[in-house]
């Protein structure tokens, strides 16, 4: 059965199915760049809108050191409990 079907010769495809497939091909074409190309343009105008919103809601600093002021730079300190732990030691 299955040799039957590769013995004979397929249909040879007329002109007007071969003009009209490729219609249907370059429409869809077009109708999928079209909505690709809108997205795009969708997501860079959002991108751009929280750009603008992010670059004009940052304000300027409000605290400035001034000269008669004495500046005191914080410390980082590592806090370190006085009790030694076995962390190293894994039980399986």
């Amino acid at each position: 059965m299955i040799s039957h079907q590769f013995t004979s010769q397929p249909p040879k495809l007329t002109v007007w199915n071969k003009v009209s497939l490729a219609l249907w091909i370059i429409a869809c074409l077009t109708l999928l760049s079209f909505f690709t190309f809108t997205l795009f343009i969708i997501a860079l105008v959002v991108g751009v809108v929280f750009f603008v919103l992010n670059f004009f809601r940052r304000g300027p600093r409000t605290h400035f050191p001034r000269e008669n002021e004495t500046t005191t730079f914080r410390q980082t300190r590592t806090y370190r409990s006085d009790q030694r732990r076995d962390d190293d030691i894994i039980d399986v």
